[in-house]
């Protein structure tokens, strides 16, 4: 019997043409991916792809079925938000952390309101300890957040791994190279987010190389401390998310910190919520600008 699922996979893999980026995407892994297209081709009794090492591409059969799985997602969808409406309007309590890009918070709630049907939303930013509490204690139901030891014991579905970066002014004398060394940053000027989740190791790891950079801002906007890297005021370290025009990105070769981002959710919530939270955060772009990347997966 053809699921939902299979049809989602099969509309992923013919729009992006790579097995490996399509189970990225989905959040599965390949062989996952894999089994459920060849399911699909079992049940209908035609080939979908003609597979080669690095690209997967549409038969004819397979390109006359993407209108048709198109038109059964839709309405699928249409059922949902026909159902939803009929239905009066429930609390939705949502957590973000502060150093997700802006578009992300937004469009996630936006996407969670058509998804989840008409909704009393209410949006909490706070850290992360702070929102993992809250999940405990049942006072906010779903929370983009990070995974570390606040938020293990709680039910989460992995979003993304990005690696942090040094961010600096393109007109910077450093923008020019893809990685630099501790030493390098001896003389720079920092700007420190005040919930910088990497600020701890990155002062240890500084001070066992003998660099003492100097401290220029310390401040609790991400957005200040972005505007002032453009500005040429100084570097700061940042998740590849908070990226912008205007500033170069270095692997530094003794910080090879990254963070992993998860949609995690109180015990006890509803699943309805839970794959409404699940389908919101598929898809996302992650970034605005730059190279593409979407939330769905996890490496």
């Amino acid at each position: 019997m053809m699921n939902l699922s299979g049809l989602r996979y099969f509309l992923a893999l013919a729009e992006i043409g790579s097995f490996t980026r399509a189970a990225e995407r989905l959040n599965v892994t390949q062989p996952t991916l894999s089994m459920a297209i060849a399911r699909l081709e079992a049940q209908l009794g035609v080939r979908l792809f003609e597979r080669d090492r690095r690209r997967a591409s549409l038969t004819p059969a397979g390109q006359r079925f993407v209108g048709r799985a198109q038109t059964m997602m839709g309405e699928w969808r249409q059922a949902q938000r026909d159902f939803a409406a009929a239905m009066p309007s429930r609390r939705l309590r949502l957590g973000l952390i502060p150093s997700l890009p802006r578009s992300i918070g937004s469009e996630m709630a936006r996407r969670l309101v058509g998804l989840y049907g008409p909704a009393d939303l209410e949006i909490t930013e706070g850290g992360v300890a702070g929102l993992a509490g809250r999940l405990r204690q049942g006072k906010l139901d779903i929370a983009v957040t990070l995974s570390d030891d606040a938020t293990g014991d709680l039910p989460n579905h992995a979003l993304l791994r990005e690696p942090y970066r040094l961010a600096i002014a393109v007109t910077h004398v450093l923008a020019t190279r893809e990685r630099c060394s501790a030493a390098d940053l001896a003389d720079l000027a920092f700007l420190v987010r005040q919930r910088c989740e990497v600020a701890d190791a990155a002062r240890r790891i500084f001070a066992e190389h003998g660099v003492r950079p100097r401290l220029l801002l310390r401040s609790p906007c991400e957005e200040t401390v972005a505007d002032m890297v453009v500005a040429g005021l100084g570097a700061a370290f940042l998740p590849e998310s908070l990226a912008r025009p205007g500033m170069a990105l270095l692997a530094v070769d003794e910080l090879p910190l990254s963070r992993r981002l998860v949609l995690a959710w109180r015990p006890g919530l509803p699943s309805d919520a839970i794959d409404a939270a699940r389908e919101a955060a598929q898809g996302l772009r992650w970034r605005a600008s730059g190279r593409d990347s979407r939330l769905g997966f996890a490496h």
